[in-house]
């Protein structure tokens, strides 16, 4: 039975992918799990595995194409298994996959006796439809530069070739539609995708301009990840009913913990511990404490996660990431503090992958660097609590009846309120202080499971 290869869901703020390489040819026998193409959406670029043994029977969407995600992009059979018509014919580069083109044009009959123009050594290699519209328009395909796999002249690349466009420019289809929209010269745009391909977003700050700010009376036009930004977070906000709880940490003991180990920890492991990993390694242990943290609803049920995989919100240009620290419970403070700086780098570079992504159970965000001293944060879906993590400050307070300076971070805890009761969520935050504020204990006691 045939099995669908789709385009996959790679995060909160991805809509559509680009396929920017086959791994596999038609014809080529795949395996389960086996990485079959590559492909990028918004400074995510990562493989995505076959979904089943087989023979890849049919590629549908070819290479340079931006489809939504879940899109058919090919397909795997079984040896000697016939595709049905629903698949269409081969094709290296399917131009109807491409979102922002026109409705697919039937693919014109091939004439015997006219065989395609030659370019070199061998046939100029063009999609029906690319072929259909040079002819149209008088177009010579010798003269023109593939944008699809093996220099596969594409639709598009006709289309620009008709207006004049430089096709030298490596950019997305939907970048170029804005472009040639908004009058945006692409030769201007810093591309910040595969191999300096300019992207949407890349077009959206060329109008934008530098960070100059958005200025008064303008109108900001929003980029594909801020769009799903708020369509993402506005379910969250309003299908998840949020209930926060806050409380102030005496930071310290922690301080003064990673201040004392720092020096050993760093000349064996060769990295530095930071606030964060010591706060994720805390959240982690305390949510082995209290497993309903660490839950989902499916339908009408409750699902208790096996794994505990902590988020550390990453701040980009554009919007938002969310990576997440793997089986973050289990594993010692110096791998979090790797992955951590790992996850945090790959994601400023767009090279993280879809699982790291997606395996996350719970959030930390984290505003410390500003001089902001708590705030609410919105429940990253489908995970049921985020806590967010103020600026540390300086405050005088009255210790068994002498003032005395300490330095305080507020916590605040949000919930869904669906899975989290009140009294639940606030032990959890409870416990989490008295963790923070002890971490001798916390740490000290630990042992891997």
């Amino acid at each position: 039975m045939a099995t669908e290869v789709v385009m996959p869901a790679m995060g909160l703020t991805v809509e559509k992918g680009i396929i920017v390489k086959w791994l596999k040819k038609e014809g080529d026998t795949v395996t389960k799990g086996e990485p079959i193409f590559e492909v990028e959406a918004d400074k995510i670029t990562t493989e995505v595995e076959a979904p089943a043994t087989g023979i890849l029977a049919r590629i549908i969407v070819g290479v340079g194409i931006e489809v939504p995600i879940t899109t058919v992009v090919g397909v795997i059979a079984e040896v000697g298994e016939a595709l049905g018509d629903e698949y269409g014919a081969s094709t290296p580069a399917v131009e109807a996959a491409e979102a922002e083109s026109a409705p697919r044009a039937e693919p014109a009959p091939q004439t015997p006796t006219q065989p395609p123009p030659v370019k070199g050594e061998g046939p100029v290699r063009a999609v029906p439809a690319a072929r259909r519209l040079a002819r149209e328009e008088g177009l010579s395909l010798e003269a023109i530069a593939g944008s699809g796999p093996d220099g596969t002249i594409l639709l598009r690349d006709v289309e620009g070739a008709r207006a004049g466009a430089d096709l030298s420019v490596k950019a997305t289809p939907l970048a170029r539609k804005v472009a040639e929209a908004e009058g945006v010269a692409l030769e201007g745009v810093e591309g910040t995708g595969v191999q300096g391909r300019i992207m949407r977003a890349d077009v959206d700050r060329a109008m934008t301009g530098p960070a100059a700010g958005p200025g008064i009376g303008r109108v900001i036009p929003m980029t594909s990840m801020r769009r799903v930004i708020a369509r993402r977070l506005s379910e969250s906000f309003f299908g998840a009913p949020h209930i926060y709880f806050f409380t102030d940490v005496c930071m310290d003991p922690l301080l003064k913990l990673r201040k004392d180990i720092l020096p050993d920890f760093e000349e064996r492991y060769g990295i530095r511990p930071s606030i964060n990993d010591f706060l994720i390694k805390a959240v982690a242990l305390n949510i082995v404490d209290f497993p309903m943290l660490n839950a989902t609803i499916k339908g009408e049920e409750v699902h208790i996660l096996p794994d505990v995989n902590v988020c550390l919100a990453v701040a980009l240009p554009d919007g938002l990431i969310v990576p997440a620290i793997a089986h973050a419970d289990r594993v010692g403070l110096e791998e979090i503090a790797r992955q951590r700086k790992d996850l945090v780098q790959r994601a400023l570079d767009g090279k993280l992958t879809m699982e790291e992504l997606e395996r996350g159970t719970f959030t930390i965000s984290s505003l410390a660097q500003f001089d902001i001293n708590h705030f609410t944060a919105i429940i990253n879906p489908p995970q049921c609590g985020i806590l967010s993590v103020g600026k540390t400050r300086d405050e005088i307070s009255l210790v068994e009846g002498e003032v005395r300076e300490k330095k305080v971070a507020t916590l605040g805890l949000g919930v869904d309120h669906r899975i989290i009761d009140g009294a639940v969520a606030a032990d959890f935050l409870q416990n989490l202080k008295r963790k923070l504020e002890h971490p001798l204990f916390t740490f000290l006691t630990y042992r891997e499971m």
